[in-house]
């Protein structure tokens, strides 16, 4: 069963589309910017991001690394993809797949991303001096409801604790009691 996906952080939730697309655009950084950028620490996007949470001083970061790909996805051609699990029905897609570029393709991902990043910050400022405020990081969640609220119940620790050959949460649906 295909699910709706995208990102959250602070106050905001965009969905972006499929857990299949969500899944696809992680593939494509792992694929084309880490064998291009070893140097760089892309466990930031295809761990922390993808499987867990961005911790809040982990959002500098991710958001270099995001800007990183965005330059590297805009001179990649949509041809880049393996269209053929989408085209045969394996896997259910909401892609525009007649766009021309990666950057194309992904653009509301890397809008969602800056606007989910930018809310985690100003909601951090604007409420770090309540006691009772606990930082509202940026993720990846199912965003259908019921699973949304749902999805915002889980501690974090259950992201943390993650084993490495783990899917993350929201591929597999399953949403921990």
């Amino acid at each position: 069963m295909s699910k709706d996906t995208g990102f959250c952080g602070g106050s905001s939730v965009f969905t972006l589309g499929t857990d299949s697309d969500m899944e696809l655009f992680f593939d494509c950084i792992s694929y084309y910017l880490q064998p291009k950028y070893p140097e760089e620490n892309w466990s930031i996007l295809t761990d922390r991001l993808y499987r867990r949470y961005l911790k809040l001083e982990e959002l500098d970061t991710a958001e270099f690394l995001i800007k990183l790909v965005e330059k590297e996805f805009k001179q990649l051609d949509q041809e880049a993809i393996d269209w053929s699990p989408i085209l045969s029905g394996k896997a259910k897609s909401d892609l525009d797949k007649t766009k021309s570029t990666l950057y194309d393709i992904f653009e509301r991902y890397f809008y969602a991303f800056h606007y989910c990043v930018e809310s985690a910050k100003i909601n951090y400022e604007d409420f770090k001096s309540d006691p009772d405020y606990e930082y509202e990081p940026v993720m990846v969640t199912i965003t259908i409801l019921p699973y949304s609220i749902s999805y915002e119940q889980i501690p974090l620790s259950v992201f943390d604790n993650l084993g490495a050959d783990e899917k993350p949460i929201w591929w597999t649906g399953k949403i921990p009691k």
